[in-house]
């Protein structure tokens, strides 16, 4: 799952999953009201931030209770 999230575009993720917000604030990630939300993958904006794109997204798959995408 952790491979579909890395793809996602964040400001998708972030519209149906709310729950995954406090993940981006928590690594100080500019994310949330970010004008490129709507264009990023959470692997482009882990690299962006110098994250590790995978343990993003397990991150948030663990805040979003790791639906079935």
């Amino acid at each position: 799952m952790t491979d579909r999230i890395e793809h996602m575009v964040v400001g998708e993720l972030m519209t149906r999953w709310p729950d995954a917000v406090p993940v981006f604030i928590r690594h100080r990630m500019a994310c949330p009201g970010c004008v490129m939300a709507p264009f990023m993958t959470v692997r482009e904006a882990a690299h962006e931030y110098g994250l590790d794109p995978e343990g993003l997204a397990g991150e948030l798959a663990q805040a979003i209770g790791q639906v079935d995408l």
